[in-house]
């Protein structure tokens, strides 16, 4: 007997344990601690006491293990009071829940003091539950008032379980029932001589149960939660009718939003707009610029009806985008100028428009579910559209030419744009079918007129650099080939004298005698108005024999050329100029026509007016080059500087100066005016430079302008035909404030062999301001005394030749005496050039000259200098 009451205690003790396991796992799990920390303190305890009560049967001295589990007791029924506390939402005060756990507190004092702890166990007995000689603590009458204490606290925790609001009904009594097995079955123990084994089955499975109605009503009260949010907060429209009488017993804020009515007015009420929605059950209606789908279920048991209103307005304007695209592609489907059909991927019609059957000849019934292959591809063609069908469906898009088939059995030739169209249900192949005769007719025709120059039927010059580049790629590497420009002199002459259809008439003469005397496989082309070009292709194995054939070839070509033209019953001799250039297979045609140029442009300034293009002439352009951007690096850098020439009087005082330029290079080297002024002019850089020197001559006239009467600047005729050279001039010389007066602009007369409108309004100008005008080189030029009546001349220079032969020239001596006369009649400084001795002044002083420009008085220096030599000269004059 003893042995079956043993074995019965020990499944029980193994139960609690696992149950004790499962239950701490649960609340962990599902996170009960979130509700209440007690659940878990209690979870923890029952684990303890379950655990230490399986070890009793398995140890000899179970003393120290009952008295841990009573200790573990003590705490116990708080834990769960706590617990209770949070589950019902009572309200739980700290000072409360302290003064709870003081109680267990003091008792725990009691049975661990030494001086006490027999108040808490009077002594030890032995027990029969774990097996024979096993002592365990015997209580005294204390334990027996914590136990009432206990149940009094758990009466409590009944209580307010039973009073909270928080919890339903059936909650409640569920919590109750737990708290009857539990109390009960702790008193039952207590009264069965304290069968521990039986109280940690029992609180293992009570605690277990107080969790599992704990989640449930957690997860009850979620999904209430969850209920009333999608409720309440849906886009969808809720209503809750009375089915009996119509009244509205709740609704949400949507369907208060889509209908336009106020919800608490609303609710209670018999809404006329609402019972009219139960009537239209599954249509769409229009309301507050909305479409609302309307849905009804009525509930029997309960006597409701839920009516459900659905915002569809999207759906509702995409369905009628989806329609309008579906019209518009149909219309443009059936409206393209092109014929257009719809395939499977198989090549099977599913649609085509009217276009495509026009052209093609077929009807629609012909067409439809047809293999299109069958209807319009031509026999000769028959792999051709299997293998355009496979890589359009690879590809997804695909753009040919090709020739198709009629009805008739005539060919077309098209243009098919194919795309891949992908749904949901199959994969389609929309084609474009377009009729490119016409285009191909139009295309040819445009191909040679831009071959073609449509006035002498030579090639054109985009067609003649192509021609060259397809000859240069294909030549062999021994071999050699030619292009020949040939040029119309005056060729503008004509056309202005004669007219347009003149010149026209003699270049298709021109035209036919080229022709003449080419060779058939030779490309003749008219790359501009009054040019020919001629390709020659192969004409030798080595340059020395290609030269000669070609040298051949230009004499028969002169030959011809020069010969008498009758042009509209007029005879003329056309004079032509002719440059060559051999090349081989490696070269490229953009330097092919570049050197082609270059013997051009030679031949038009040579004797003969025929040449052929050597390195020479590349070298001498080069050189140009190289000069032109050395220039613009001085320029840029500050290295053209003027210096001062003193012009004097008989007395070597001087009294004014010239400005010379020249080129300061950075190795202290100077180059004189003659070596780039000329450059200057052909590219137009001598207008910056030439302010440059007036801004120079400028300041130092602002740091000498007591010292010197006057400075003369050179101007250049590029310079006085620029129409803003006046206004930067004045601008220049108002800047720094200088007297007009004291800036003389010198020039050569041969500006007045063309003297425009510019030039002319340029002098005016700069006369207006008060600058003076002097004559450069007199005598050596225009040769023309007019232009003294004609300008305001201020002085003239006398050029240096007429200087130089004197004393030993008498006639040079006459024309000096001349010219000071004519000065002097004109009231105009004569000023003599290149006085380089004592001698030549002395003659020049006789005859009543009184200002003198020379080496006698000093060569061109630097302003620096010149300043100095200024001032020390001044000083010895005071002297």
């Amino acid at each position: 007997m003893v042995d079956i009451t043993l074995i019965v205690n020990k499944i029980l003790a193994m139960i609690g344990v696992l149950v004790s396991v499962v239950n701490f796992a649960y609340a962990l799990d599902r996170k009960v601690y979130r509700i209440s920390k007690g659940a878990l303190h209690v979870a923890v305890h029952v684990l303890l006491f379950s655990c230490t009560e399986f070890f009793k049967y398995e140890v000899t001295n179970i003393l120290l293990l009952e008295k841990f589990q009573d200790i573990l007791l003590l705490y116990l029924p708080v834990a769960v009071f706590s617990f209770t506390l949070d589950f019902s939402g009572t309200e739980k005060s700290k000072n409360k829940m302290l003064f709870l756990y003081t109680i267990p507190t003091l008792y725990l004092i009691l049975a661990l003091t030494n001086e006490y702890h027999k108040l808490f166990w009077a002594g030890e007995v032995k027990t029969v539950f774990y097996g024979p000689e096993k002592i365990r603590p015997h209580g005294s009458f204390i334990p027996w008032t914590y136990f009432i204490f206990a149940v009094i606290l758990l009466s409590l925790a009944a209580k307010y379980i039973f009073e909270s609001k928080k919890l339903d009904e059936k909650t409640k009594k569920r919590t109750i029932l737990i708290f009857i097995f539990g109390m009960s079955g702790t008193v039952a123990v207590y009264l069965a001589n304290f069968n521990y084994t039986l109280l940690s089955f029992i609180l293992s499975h009570t605690v277990m149960f107080l969790n599992l109605l704990t989640i449930n009503y957690a997860w009850r009260r979620i999904l209430l939660s969850a209920r009333f949010k999608a409720y309440e907060y849906s886009k969808d429209g809720y209503i809750v009718v009375d089915s009996v009488n119509g009244r509205v017993l709740d609704m949400n804020e949507s369907a208060s939003q889509h209908l336009g009515l106020e919800r608490e007015a609303t609710i209670g009420r018999v809404e006329a707009k609402i019972r009219n929605l139960i009537k239209k059950n599954g249509e769409i209606i229009f309301e507050n610029n909305k479409f609302l789908s309307i849905s009804t279920t009525e509930y029997e048991k309960d006597g409701t009806v839920l009516v459900i209103l659905k915002d569809v307005t999207s759906e509702i304007a995409s369905k009628r985008h989806i329609e309008k695209t579906q019209a518009f592609f149909k219309t443009l489907f059936e409206n393209i100028p092109d014929g257009a059909v719809i395939l499977d991927k198989d090549g099977i019609v599913k649609e085509c428009n009217n276009q495509f059957l026009t052209m093609f000849g077929y009807s629609k019934e012909e067409v439809l579910a047809k293999p299109i292959d069958e209807l319009i591809l031509p026999k000769d063609l028959e792999t051709e559209s299997d293998k355009l069908r496979n890589l359009v469906l690879e590809q997804k898009f695909l753009r040919v030419e090709a020739t198709r088939r009629r009805k008739d059995g005539t060919l077309v030739d098209v243009r098919i744009t194919v795309s891949v169209i992908e749904t949901d249900e199959e994969v389609l192949i929309y084609a474009i079918y377009t009729d490119i005769t016409a285009e191909r007719e139009a295309m040819n025709i445009a191909r040679n007129v831009l071959q073609r120059d449509l006035l002498t039927g030579l090639y054109s010059r985009h067609y003649f650099i192509r021609k060259l580049s397809s000859t240069i790629e294909f030549s062999s590497i021994d071999d050699y080939n030619a292009v020949i420009a040939i040029d119309i002199r005056d060729f503008s002459l004509f056309n202005s004298t004669r007219g347009h259809s003149f010149g026209d008439e003699l270049l298709r003469e021109i035209a036919k005698r080229l022709k003449q005397v080419l060779r058939e496989g030779d490309t003749i082309g008219r790359p501009y108005a009054d040019e020919f070009w001629i390709l020659l292709e192969k004409v030798g194995k080595d340059y020395k024999q290609a030269k000669a054939t070609v040298a051949n070839i230009v004499g028969k070509l002169e030959a011809e050329l020069r010969k008498f033209y009758n042009v509209n019953g007029e005879i003329l001799e056309i004079k032509f100029s002719t440059g060559i250039h051999i090349f081989s297979s490696m070269d490229n045609a953009e330097d092919v026509l570049r050197k082609l140029n270059l013997a051009l442009s030679r031949a038009k300034s040579s004797r003969d007016g025929t040449v052929y293009y050597s390195a020479l002439i590349d070298n001498e352009l080069q050189e140009l080059a190289t000069k032109e951007r050395a220039l613009k690096e001085a320029v840029y850098n500050g290295e053209l500087k003027i210096f001062l020439q003193p012009i004097c009087n008989s007395y070597s005082e001087i009294v004014g100066a010239e400005a010379l330029l020249r080129w300061l290079k950075k190795d202290g080297s100077i180059v004189p005016p003659l070596d780039f002024i000329k450059f200057l002019e052909e590219n137009g850089m001598i207008i910056s430079v030439g302010e440059e020197v007036l801004r120079q001559v400028c300041e130092f006239m602002a740091s000498n302008d007591d010292s010197i009467a006057f400075v003369d600047v050179n101007v250049s005729p590029v310079q006085l035909r620029h129409p803003n050279m006046a206004e930067r001039f004045i601008e220049i010389i108002s800047a720094y404030e200088i007297k007009p007066k004291k800036i003389v602009i010198e020039f050569t007369e041969n500006i007045l062999i063309d003297m425009n409108q510019a030039v002319k309004s340029n002098v005016e100008k700069l006369l207006n301001f008060g600058c003076q005008l002097c004559i450069d080189d007199f005598g050596t030029g225009y040769s023309s005394l007019s232009y003294l009546t004609v300008l305001p001349l201020k002085k003239i220079k006398v050029d240096r030749s007429f200087v130089s032969r004197i004393p030993e020239d008498s006639r040079s001596i006459k024309i000096l005496e001349a010219v000071y006369n004519i000065a002097r009649s004109f009231n105009l400084d004569a000023i003599p050039e290149g006085v380089e001795n004592e001698k030549q002044l002395e003659i020049l002083t006789m005859i009543g000259y009184k200002l003198f420009q020379g080496y006698y008085f000093g060569k061109p220096m630097s302003v620096d200098d010149f300043t100095k030599v200024l001032h020390e000269r001044s000083k010895f004059t005071k002297n």
